[in-house]
């Protein structure tokens, strides 16, 4: 029996128990007094004296189902359910059976309450409460808004139903929850939890002046709370306010007893004073944020922003991206997609310029999405695009975006992978060497129970499920998924990253099965907080090794900062392959071992050294979660040093979709980096890092399978450079659901010629060629002898 399930039981037992309970018939004005009294300290967030109140009210009042509500209500807000559930096993003992095997005991119980009692308003919110805990919110809401309905006054249900709208899940409405905390404001004047809402709403909204004054009205009630004045600061940052400067320093004073609030209160500073030029000479330590960790400088590195200049700077609520040649003449073009706003293709024109073709092309779906994934998966030659939906905000169809030759088409439905589910991420990969690519999409990150999808390709443009068959269909809360033979037995084993439980190392039984080794293989974290992940050889040693990113809160970025590491193991974790079915996390002795909000990682070598460089997407929903994404150079000898500073890719605009793509043709990968937050008002411009730094040597390769898919996902290459060897392989739907440009990049540094360079396609088959030329872009087909130069720089 788990501790979950004792305790949900419990309080709703201790309420079952309490409720059957005849009320008194007598008169009781003490009771209603102290009851009134408690509702106040309930109201304005003082729990210790509203349980204090309760409590003498039941021991004037032993059957005021009122004042146990409330005592509930408190442990819950305390996070204190055991406490709830000692109650119970100390005055009552249930007088029902209760089957803890059923899937959901919160409606089992209840149903066994008597039904004068089930329909009063105050178990009713509970028991919404409860299910929202869970995971529920759609059925939370649903309860809540029909008891507002029975009873249009019930400050409870207004209260849990603007909690819910402002939840970045799919109950969210910022406008209700703005709406409802002012309804309650207006019962309720000092109602704390409703004027905090009201200012994260108004936040969200991009009401910022608004926020500000509500503030102000809040902190005359509430003098100390920091946290109000933190949204405060926060507000007068987004707005340009001109007491920002005022307002932060109010926020640091208010919170020196808060470290976590301190921190975030501190960093906005920073960020405020950098917007006039940095800290004046005589501002007293106590307002300077000032971290441990110091960037490393590297003249090699260097990138310039031209999302404006070339027009990709799209604006909304970004999230993935693709690089593809969806018109098959030889440049990389790109696609990106947005929560709930329309997609946008850009044709590379040449010259550093693109054309937005979206309208042409039959892309203006304005359903939006959130991983976007690039493969030719009907091998018909042109590339076509998986787009997943709607993650956090709940399910919906997803998208299987066929190339026509002069449009795409949506033919998810007739290739039978439009179930609706709430996917985030998707991967491309060829399972069983058929020549055809499957597909693993990562479902139910909502806590829906959805499981994973494997949708296998039955090579007549529709697909089959079989996760279930194959040992995948994992419910987990799946967020991040790649493909990547570790073992090198020829076959894709998977990798999947869950919240909050072990993640998943699927091996690919070569007979349509998976088995899960994680555990064996020692790759089972990050338990809390993992996000993306990748399958990268990050030391040129022929074996895949495994990264995966950690989303931590941002005190604990901020902690990590100034203390120089992060408390662990909260922390991203880089997986060294041992060769032998195993895996060592060396995160920490390779540079890595600080704490990062990362929700999207991109993969490239950016100087050209042979060795791949790992690029962080950061960032959080919260507004004041102002976190730069971070750059990470491999040094080759084990270790990563962060450049972002000098790079200049530190943008602050939430992470998330980062491919690379060499789209001017000039050596070097380009940066594409989607950029917004979960918000209204949280939408930021994406960005185009073109790489400007003087890099080392390099081959290119568009490799063309024939008894492989088209598009050679799952292909591994390797150049032989004297001692050295360069190791790569093709992949897309890595990281935030994305994909760089098809094809291998691969640094050579100094080296003027490849000696050898071995291909290991998808099917199994194997290539060489001797004397290869370097900084050129090679076009090879699976199974024919000569390659041939299609590009050089």
């Amino acid at each position: 029996m788990s501790n979950r399930f004792v305790s949900l039981i419990g309080i709703l037992a201790f309420f079952s128990a309490f409720l059957s309970c005849s009320e008194s018939k007598i008169s009781k004005p003490e009771s209603d007094r102290l009851y009134e009294e408690g509702l106040r300290y309930f109201y304005t967030d003082r729990l210790e004296q509203a349980g204090e109140r309760f409590q003498k009210v039941l021991q004037l009042a032993p059957d005021s189902t009122v004042a146990i509500v409330r005592l509930s209500e408190i442990s819950l807000k305390q996070g204190r359910k055991s406490r709830a559930q000692n109650i119970l096993w100390e005055l009552c003992s249930p007088s029902a059976s209760r089957d803890l095997s059923q899937a959901d005991p919160i409606r089992l119980t209840l149903l066994q309450l008597p039904p004068d009692l089930r329909g009063r308003p105050e178990a009713r919110v509970l028991q919404a409460r409860l299910m929202a805990f869970e995971g529920q919110a759609l059925e939370a809401q649903a309860i809540a808004a029909e008891v507002l309905r029975d009873h249009p006054q019930s400050l409870d249900a207004q209260l849990l139903l603007a909690e819910l709208a402002l939840k970045a899940a799919s109950t969210m409405d910022l406008g209700e929850a703005r709406d409802l905390s002012r309804q309650i404001l207006r019962q309720v004047p000092t109602h704390k939890d409703a004027g905090l809402m009201l200012l994260e709403a108004q936040l969200r909204l991009g009401e910022f002046n608004e926020v500000v004054e509500v503030a102000s009205s809040l902190l005359e009630a509430y003098p100390d709370d920091g946290y109000v004045g933190l949204l405060a600061g926060t507000a007068a940052f987004w707005g340009g306010h001109k007491d920002v400067i005022p307002l932060l320093r109010q926020a640091v004073d208010q919170n020196l007893d808060h470290y976590p609030e301190r921190l975030k209160s501190l960093w906005l500073l920073r960020l405020a004073w950098e917007r006039q030029g940095g800290y004046p000479a005589d501002l007293p330590e106590r307002y300077r944020f000032n971290p441990f960790v110091q960037m490393s400088a590297n003249p090699a590195v260097v990138f310039v922003d031209i999302g404006s200049q070339t027009g990709v700077d799209k604006r909304d609520r970004g999230r993935g991206s693709a690089w593809l040649d969806f018109d098959g003449d030889g440049d990389q073009d790109l696609f990106s997609v947005g929560i709930q706003s329309t997609h946008a293709l850009y044709r590379n024109e040449g010259q550093g310029q693109f054309e937005d073709v979206t309208l042409l092309w039959g892309l203006n779906d304005s359903h939006g999405g959130w991983g976007g994934a690039a493969a030719d998966f009907d091998n018909d030659g042109d590339a076509d695009l998986f787009v997943t939906r709607d993650a956090w905000e709940g399910a919906a169809a997803n998208s299987l975006y066929r190339n026509e030759g002069d449009r795409f088409v949506d033919v998810a439905q007739r290739a039978g992978i439009d179930e609706a589910q709430a996917s985030f991420t998707a991967a491309w990969g060829d399972v069983d060497r058929d020549g055809y690519l499957d597909l693993y999409v990562a479902n139910g990150v909502i806590g829906d129970g959805g499981r994973n999808n494997l949708w296998y390709n039955q090579r007549d443009g529709t697909f089959a499920d079989i996760g279930q068959a194959s040992g995948t269909a994992d419910s987990s809360k799946t967020i991040g998924t790649a493909f990547g033979d570790y073992d090198g037995d020829g076959y894709l084993d998977l990798y999947v990253v869950n919240i909050g439980s072990p993640n998943r190392l699927y091996h690919n039984g070569t007979d349509g099965t998976f088995v899960d080794r994680a555990d064996q293989a020692g790759v089972i974290f990050p338990l809390e907080g993992g996000y993306v992940t990748f399958f990268f050889d990050f030391n040129n040693d022929g074996q895949l090794d495994l990264f995966a990113s950690t989303m931590s809160a941002f005190e604990d970025v901020l902690n990590s900062w100034v203390e120089g590491r992060a408390i662990e193991p909260n922390r991203p974790f880089l997986y060294l392959n041992n060769g032998d079915g195993t895996f060592a996390d060396i995160a920490v002795p390779a540079g890595l071992g600080r704490s990062f909000g990362s929700m999207g990682i991109g993969l490239g070598d950016v100087d050209n050294n042979g060795f791949p460089d790992i690029y962080l997407a950061n960032g959080g929903p919260e507004m004041y979660r102002l976190e730069p994404n971070a750059l990470f150079l491999n040094q080759g000898d084990g270790r990563f040093v962060e450049v972002t500073a000098t790079a200049g890719v530190g943008n602050l605009g939430k992470g998330h979709g980062a491919t690379f793509a060499d789209f001017d043709v000039d050596g070097d990968l380009d940066l594409y980096a989607g950029l917004g937050g979960h918000y209204d008002a949280d939408v930021w411009p994406n960005s185009l890092y073109r790489n400007d730094g003087p890099v080392g040597n390099y081959l290119g390769l568009q490799l063309v399978g024939t008894a492989s898919n088209r598009d050679a996902i799952g292909a591994r290459a390797v150049a032989y450079c004297g001692a050295r060897q360069v190791h790569g392989q093709v992949a897309s739907g890595y990281g935030f659901g994305s994909s760089n440009a098809l094809g291998l990049h691969l640094g050579l540094g100094q080296a003027d010629q490849v000696e050898r360079l071995e291909v290991r396609w998808p099917s199994g088959k194997g290539q060489v060629w001797e004397g290869v030329p370097v900084n050129c872009l090679l076009r090879i087909v699976e199974g024919e002898a000569n390659y041939a130069i299609i590009g050089e720089y």
